[in-house]
């Protein structure tokens, strides 16, 4: 059982501050500046979720990202925990697996999906290299998926052997857990696909496997019932992550974090808050069992209360005027803040004594860079934010 003192939770946050590996192709791992970066974060009693971290190689295909399948990644990430944990905070590592989103050319694998489906409305990009289009993944057998839960079993386990307190499940954004959750991309006619019902299998397979492995009080999944990202554009919404979070919620878990569905800036590929609402309409109300979608119904508040007793963690577009009230009335447990912990590494205590939190700069979130440090370890923006500013959206809270 994660026993916490604050309800300000760091949100996973992809930074692209890894060392590539002289050892292993295409790979990286955690050295000193990600040492620092997480124990400049870390606050006695608090939580804190690692970056998304590939449970393999194919699971891959973003530089500067540490991975957890390699001696040399579990070596980098052992001293990460360690030195968090010396400052007494809860560590848990996210695991991801991009799916159809990674590309062979920066893995040198074969890419994996629910379905031969590919996106198609961007290009793949990778930092140095010319954008292309994305290749059509293979659509998984059963060994597929089966491999691939080993895959995670194996990286949980890993986890755990490297010190880590526990694991969340990357169930959202579009990858690959979500790409059997959205109609548009999974197109299967077998027991992972056709229904709402059976769309959730394979991620319910898979949190029961994790489970079983390492304590179902140990694993966390977060999930993004109301995202576009990486076309994701499937119907059912409310009808399907209202089962899931039902499946869900039987199982013990340590918690489940959902990402708010006012994000309509950055990720959600979307220009505003109105023209989501649109999308979700008419992406809702065309297959039964799901009624017309209307606009107060974009909300967790049903998944939440589907979690019944499951601990929810709660992100997306917090700042210190409107982070407590949800708290406050028991709506949610906990709240995770990205963006802001990115400029401010003291935002825990900042929060607490009501000091003014200094502008994050999205310029420099995503490595890598010949100067890391900069935008990481080292804020050089001066400038203070608004306490009702509310933060642009990227992969964090």
């Amino acid at each position: 059982m994660l026993v916490l003192l604050f309800s300000v939770v760091l949100a996973p946050l992809t930074r692209n501050r890894a060392t590539k590996s002289l050892k292993h192709l295409h790979t990286w791992f955690p050295d000193e500046l990600n040492v620092e970066y997480y124990t400049q974060r870390a606050t006695p009693g608090g939580l804190m979720i690692s970056e998304a971290t590939p449970v393999s190689l194919q699971a891959s295909g973003v530089f500067g990202i540490p991975g957890i399948f390699t001696d040399e990644q579990k070596a980098g990430w052992k001293k990460v925990v360690d030195a968090v944990h010396a400052k007494g905070s809860v560590f848990l590592m996210q695991l991801w697996h991009q799916g159809r989103n990674t590309h062979s050319r920066v893995t040198g694998t074969q890419t994996l999906s629910s379905s031969a489906v590919p996106i198609t409305d961007t290009k793949h990009q990778a930092k140095g290299l010319p954008a292309v289009d994305f290749e059509t993944p293979k659509e998984m057998t059963q060994e597929d998926i089966d491999s691939v839960k080993k895959e995670y079993i194996d990286a949980a386990l890993a986890a755990r052997g490297v010190g880590f307190d526990g694991i969340e499940v990357h169930g959202a954004n579009g990858y690959l857990p979500e790409q059997f959750l959205h109609s548009n991309i999974n197109k299967r006619t077998d027991a992972y696909g056709g229904s709402p019902e059976n769309r959730c299998r394979f991620l319910l397979e898979l949190v029961n496997d994790l489970g079983n492995a390492i304590g179902f009080d140990r694993v966390g999944v977060r999930l993004s019932p109301f995202g576009f990202f990486n076309q994701t554009r499937g119907t059912q919404r409310l009808y399907q992550w209202t089962y899931l979070c039902k499946e869900l919620s039987s199982l013990g878990l340590a918690y489940v974090h959902l990402v708010e569905p006012h994000e309509t800036e950055g990720f959600d590929e979307v220009r505003s808050e109105q023209d989501k609402l649109q999308a979700l309409a008419s992406a809702d109300n065309t297959e039964a069992p799901t009624p017309e979608f209307k606009p107060d119904q974009l909300t967790l508040l049903p998944f939440r209360a589907a979690l019944g007793s499951t601990p929810c963690i709660v992100a997306g577009g917090y700042n210190p005027s409107n982070c407590w009230e949800g708290i406050e009335c028991g709506e949610f447990d906990a709240i995770a803040f990205g963006r802001y912990f990115t400029s401010n590494a003291d935002l825990v205590d900042r929060l607490r004594t009501s000091k003014p939190l200094a502008r994050y700069d999205r310029s420099r979130f995503y490595g890598p860079f010949p100067d890391n440090e900069i935008g990481y370890t080292v804020h050089l923006n001066q400038q203070f934010a608004a306490p009702d500013e509310a933060p642009q959206t990227s992969h964090g809270a």
